[in-house]
């Protein structure tokens, strides 16, 4: 069985057929909890999330999937509007691959070696032809290039990424062509001065600009065994970055008592006891015009079944209220991972990464995309 990855790369490939029975996206629930001082997080098309439609789709993917490629495994998508304008659709999707020589047989295990840029007029049906933005080159990305979280920053595109050494950071006026950072910007602590990450090596970033004009960035760090947790930095400048708290930002839930004393895995097990990782924020705003940050994330129970779930806070500081209950789930065999969530006016798009279906020849990771709320009517589909 497989656990979460290393959390250097996002390993988004085959999962063996054990895990998640079809979550029931009609009986999810995204609504935050409420609390009597800040009131309701606003939980507006923040999901739960249905499957996308075949009619939702161009002509060149074949839904659920906007991203099935068996040779270079394209996955972890980082989608950015590329004019800023939300009532637009345009955007950019960024996606970890592996690239091989030409002699080399496919490999889904292998880590990835590449960012990838593929384009959508429609922001969803990505086209075919691809551009490879970043590969390793430097000593400290031991020739990983993995997990990127792409945002616009004035006019370029600034591009996180996971590499063997930590965290690092590529910038682009064109999207296109990037200049990378010479070391990482987020990189393991001293062993003396390791906290609770004890050292451990940061990845699978995902940051989000804030209104000010700080970024904050959530990451993940290896716990004991299969365990991981996610943790928070800050940035005012996007290089130099300043670790949030003493403790992580956001940690596995804690299971039931009988669960703890070795019972079988029960049905009120939250989805999330065993690992939470993959981290995507997104800025959302309430009905009264308040901010609020919404982290999406994988998370993993003790029996291995992954679904994705969503915790939220009003501005920029403070702990992190979770959902009951994940907002995108799947069937054991394709174990959802690695969300990233663009909001349009009157809907959302959710990518994650997940195997392309549950046949042996099928366990290689692809991207699957939901929309919420279930009932979005969708612009015309690009071709």
């Amino acid at each position: 069985m497989h656990g979460p990855p290393h959390p250097l790369v996002r390993r988004s490939t085959a999962v063996p057929a054990l895990l998640l029975s079809c979550v029931s996206l009609a009986a999810s629930c995204a609504t935050l909890p409420s609390d009597s001082d800040e009131g309701s997080l606003p939980s507006a098309l923040a999901g739960p999330f249905r499957a996308i439609d075949q009619e939702e789709l161009g002509n060149s993917r074949a839904a659920p999937h906007v991203m099935n490629d068996d040779e270079r495994f394209a996955r972890d998508a980082s989608v950015v509007d590329l004019d800023g304008d939300p009532s637009t659709l345009a955007a950019a999707g960024f996606f970890a691959a592996t690239l091989r020589p030409e002699d080399a047989p496919p490999d889904p295990l292998a880590p990835p070696n590449a960012i990838v840029r593929h384009d959508a007029a429609d922001g969803r049906s990505f086209g075919r032809a691809a551009v490879t933005v970043l590969t390793p080159e430097l000593p400290w990305e031991g020739g990983v290039a993995a997990a990127p979280s792409a945002l616009l920053v004035g006019g370029e595109i600034w591009l996180y990424y996971a590499a063997e050494g930590g965290i690092g950071l590529a910038r682009s006026a064109d999207g296109v062509a990037f200049a990378r950072a010479p070391s990482p910007v987020l990189a393991p602590l001293a062993s003396g001065d390791g906290g609770w990450e004890r050292g451990a090596v940061p990845g699978s970033p995902g940051v989000v600009r804030l209104p000010d004009g700080s970024l904050r960035m959530f990451y993940v760090v290896a716990g004991d065994g299969d365990a991981s947790f996610v943790g928070e930095a800050r940035s005012d400048d996007g290089l130099a970055w300043e670790r949030v708290g003493d403790g992580p930002a956001l940690a596995p839930a804690p299971r039931p008592a009988r669960a703890r004393a070795g019972a079988p895995v029960s049905e009120d097990e939250p989805f999330d006891s065993a690992a939470v990782f993959d981290p995507a924020p997104v800025l959302a705003v309430s009905a009264s015009g308040r901010p609020s940050l919404r982290v999406y994330y994988a998370g993993r129970d003790s029996a291995g079944r992954s679904a994705i779930g969503l915790a939220a806070r009003f501005g920029p500081d403070g702990p992190l209220q979770r959902a009951a209950a994940p907002v995108f789930g799947a069937s054991s065999a394709l174990a959802p991972r690695a969300p990233c969530v663009a909001a349009y006016p009157g809907f959302s798009l959710l990518f994650v990464t997940q195997a392309a279906g549950a046949g042996d020849g099928q366990r290689y990771p692809a991207v699957a995309a939901g929309v919420a709320p279930a009932d979005a009517s969708l612009p015309p589909p690009g071709p």
